[in-house]
């Protein structure tokens, strides 16, 4: 059995869950803007690691043969692991959380099995929230399971099919010179990312941090997406879905054209929001545009 993924768990163990989801070379931990912003509005907030991200275990060939599939998968491994148990459902807690991190608004712990899960309301199913390849994971595991989620967002996300294989192993090999690069000036890369005016200063260092700890043999796969066409997935969901996406040339993967074609698709769960001059990073390259799209939806859902 594969050990489950590495999360951090914040805010109260009783309000409606947001499972977080990270893009490639990203983490929990360089989300923490997000998590900070979500446990002050009242939400449970579990943001976990990605599969040869962070804190979470690295890759096997056997899973890397098929590392799409073996991300959605882990997903709802932890999704399973959070449901609520009978004990947990009749307000009996059978075992306590392991110690807390402090993370700003709340508290949380990071943890890489059970003894870091928080039992959630009973009453609530979680909302899957990712960006690029979490994004992608997110939507086909809402696909596959819809009755473990409330619902998701999802945050320009990766596109299966929109780039070649020799495109996507470019990119990965592109993604490994950059993690050189950083590893051959640490203090340089620091400073650069304390000096982005996009990037949000509590996740600066930890965006450096976890560019270092991708597995590279997922790089080296090119692997982004789980195999599933993305406008297959976008007809086929039966969950409400908030998709979010900007308009910045060259950056945003959804952009006004892939709003043009969902609205072909015409889904009725799924809303979209267009925030303008956004790049493929919603949240950090106009923050106020995606709260405003983002938490009014969620308060709907979940309230």
């Amino acid at each position: 059995m594969s050990l489950p993924l590495a999360r951090i768990v914040a805010g109260p163990a009783d309000a409606p869950t947001l499972i977080l989801l990270h893009g490639i070379t990203g983490s929990a931990v360089s989300q923490a803007d997000a998590i900070d912003h979500w446990v002050a509005r009242g939400y449970r907030v579990v943001a976990a690691d990605a599969r040869g991200h962070g804190l979470s275990p690295r890759w096997t060939p056997a899973q890397l043969a098929r590392a799409g599939d073996v991300l959605v998968d882990d997903v709802i491994d932890l999704l399973e692991e959070l449901r609520p148990t009978p004990s947990a459902a009749s307000g009996e807690v059978g075992r306590e959380p392991s110690p807390s991190l402090s993370t700003g608004a709340g508290s949380g712990n990071l943890a890489g099995g059970r003894d870091g899960s928080v039992p959630a309301d009973p009453g609530r199913r979680p909302v899957l929230i990712g960006h690029s390849m979490g994004a992608a994971t997110a939507m086909v595991v809402a696909l596959r399971r819809p009755e473990l989620v409330s619902g998701a967002v999802l945050l320009d996300p990766a596109r299966y099919g929109s780039r070649t294989p020799q495109e996507l192993l470019e990119r990965g090999a592109a993604r490994k010179r950059a993690r050189a690069v950083e590893l051959a000036d640490l203090p340089g890369a620091v400073a650069r990312a304390l000096a982005d005016p996009e990037m949000p200063v509590a996740e600066a260092v930890a965006g450096v941090w976890a560019s270092q700890r991708v597995d590279p043999a997922l790089l080296d796969t090119g692997v982004v997406a789980p195999p599933v066409p993305w406008e297959e997935a976008m007809a086929a969901l039966t969950v409400p879905t908030l998709l979010v996406t900007g308009d910045r040339p060259g950056s945003a993967r959804v952009g006004p054209a892939g709003l043009d074609l969902l609205d072909r698709i015409a889904n009725p769960h799924v809303e979209t929001a267009l925030v303008p001059g956004a790049g493929h990073d919603v949240r950090r390259t106009r923050p106020d545009g995606f709260w405003a799209a983002v938490d009014p939806w969620l308060e709907r859902l979940l309230h």
